[in-house]
C-alpha cells in the first residue's frame, strides 16, 4: 500500500480540488492522510460529512473559535507576530509562521505520519511540507491552484514579500509541482525556469443532471455567481448594471458566505439602478457536491473576473469548469486566462470587455433574444463535461505523477 499526505491551511470543504485528489488516492487504495485546519464557520457541517465518510483520514490542528479557542487563538497571536516580525527577520521560523496559522502544528503531525509523498496544496503548507520530508525522507508534491505572488497589486506590499520569499526557499525542493490553469503554469515557469508545472484543472466529476429548457420568452432570464464569499471589486457591480440596461426580465443568483454589509451594499446599488424585488438573490454556502443540484436550475454561470492583481488576470476558476458540468452557458470577462479557454472551447459562451458596461449587457440581451441558442449551449456544455473536461479524464495526469514518484 502507498502512503499519501496532504497539507492544507485550509478546511476540506473550502478546497475540492484537494478533496477530488485524496478521494481518487483513496479509492486506488492509497492510505490518505489529511492534515489541515479550522478556515471559515460555514465549512465545518461539510467537513464532519467528510469525516463521517473517511474516518481517520482528516487530521485537524491549531484549534477552532468554538471548541478548541485557546490553541485557536494562541496560533492566531503567533502568526500576527511573525507577519510583524518578518519585516526585520527571515529566521527563527518567522516566515513559515507567518504565512500559516498552524505550520509549526502541522508539520509536528506530518513528521510523525508514515508516509511515501507530501503534497502541499497552497503556499502555507508548503514548508510543512519539505521540512517534515527533510527529516523522514518522503517525496514532495505542490499544488498551485494560484500564483500566490501575483495575489498582490504592488511588489512593495509586504504580503508580496512574504509569499515571494516562500516561494524562493522552497520550491527548488518539491518533486512535482502542478498548476490549476495553463497562465499560472507559464507564469510560474517564467518567474522560476528550474520548474516543469503539469496544468491539472479545476473540473470535477461527471454528473447525472436533467439539461431543461429553463428559460422561455416571458420568463425571467437567470444568472448564477458562487464563491466561497461574496464581495465588491468581484465584477458583480458591473452585472447588476447591466441587468437595469437590459431589454427583459433578468434574475441574479448568488451563493456564497456574504457579510451584512456587502449585501447590503448590493442590494442599494439594485435599488439605485431600479432592480424590482425579485431580481436579486443570496444564497448561503452549501457543500460542493451540493453546487451542482442548485446550479442547474438556473440559464447562464457569470465568470466575472478582474484583471487587478495578477492572479485573478491568469487564474482558471472552478466556476467554469463547474458551469460546463451543470449545463450552464457562460458569460465571462475577458481576463487572459478565460480568453484562452473560450478560444479552446469557443461553444461554451461568450465574452464581454470587462471595461465596457455595454458589451456585458449586449451579452446578456443575446441570450434574452435567443433562448434556443441558450439551451443549445446548455446542452452542449453539459454533454462537454461528461466527454472532455471531467476529472476521470483529467485525474489521470495527477495519477501519472504519484505514480512515478
Amino acid at each position: 500500500m502507498k502512503h499519501v499526505t496532504f497539507i492544507t491551511t485550509g478546511q476540506p470543504a473550502t478546497n475540492p480540488r484537494l478533496v477530488k485528489e485524496a478521494e481518487t488516492l483513496h479509492g486506488l487504495g492509497y492510505s490518505v492522510k489529511v492534515i489541515c485546519c479550522f478556515y471559515q464557520g460555514w465549512a465545518q457541517k461539510a467537513d464532519e460529512e467528510l469525516i463521517r465518510k473517511y474516518p481517520g483520514t482528516y487530521i485537524y490542528c491549531g484549534g477552532d473559535p468554538v471548541k478548541r479557542k485557546a490553541a485557536y487563538f494562541k496560533t492566531r497571536l503567533r502568526q500576527k507576530l511573525s507577519t510583524l516580525l518578518f519585516k526585520y527577520t527571515r529566521g527563527f521560523g518567522v516566515p513559515e509562521n507567518a504565512i500559516s496559522r498552524c505550520h509549526a502544528e502541522a508539520m509536528a503531525i506530518a513528521k510523525k505520519i508514515k508516509t511515501d509523498i507530501y503534497i502541499a496544496h497552497n503556499l502555507g503548507a508548503l514548508p510543512a511540507a519539505v521540512l517534515a520530508a527533510k527529516q523522514t525522507g518522503a517525496k514532495v508534491g505542490y499544488d498551485a491552484e494560484d500564483m500566490h505572488s501575483g495575489q498582490f497589486a504592488s511588489t512593495a506590499d509586504e504580503g508580496y514579500r512574504l509569499n515571494k520569499y516562500i516561494e524562493e526557499k522552497y520550491f527548488g525542493r518539491v518533486d512535482y509541482f502542478t498548476a490549476a490553469s495553463p497562465l499560472i503554469a507559464r507564469y510560474y515557469k517564467h518567474e522560476y525556469s528550474y520548474l516543469a508545472p503539469v496544468v491539472i484543472n479545476n473540473v470535477f466529476p461527471k454528473t447525472t443532471l436533467n439539461i431543461g429548457q429553463n428559460y422561455k420568452p416571458g420568463q425571467p432570464l437567470k444568472l448564477f455567481w458562487f464563491s466561497q464569499t461574496i464581495g465588491r471589486e468581484r465584477g458583480l457591480e458591473d452585472v447588476i448594471k447591466a441587468m437595469a440596461a437590459s431589454k427583459g426580465h433578468v434574475q441574479l443568483h448568488l451563493l456564497g458566505n456574504c457579510s451584512e454589509g456587502n449585501k447590503q451594499a448590493m442590494v442599494q446599488l439594485a435599488a439605485q439602478f431600479e432592480l424590482q424585488q425579485g431580481q436579486l438573490w443570496f444564497y448561503g454556502p452549501v457543500a460542493p457536491d451540493e453546487i451542482f443540484k442548485l446550479a442547474v436550475q438556473f440559464d447562464i454561470g457569470m465568470a466575472t473576473e478582474t484583471s487587478v492583481p495578477l492572479n485573478r488576470n491568469i487564474c482558471l476558476t472552478n466556476k467554469i469548469f463547474t458551469y460546463v458540468q451543470c449545463g450552464l452557458a457562460m458569460i465571462a470577462s475577458d481576463t487572459q486566462a478565460q480568453t484562452l479557454f473560450m478560444e479552446q472551447y469557443p461553444g461554451t459562451g461568450i465574452l464581454y470587455d470587462k471595461s465596457n458596461l455595454q458589451s456585458l449587457t449586449d451579452c446578456i440581451n443575446f441570450y434574452l433574444q435567443n433562448p434556443e441558442t441558450l439551451h443549445q449551449t446548455r446542452l452542449q456544455n453539459y454533454q462537454l463535461g461528461q466527454t472532455e473536461l471531467n476529472w476521470e479524464l483529467e485525474s489521470r495526469q495527477f495519477l501519472n505523477l504519484i505514480q512515478k514518484l
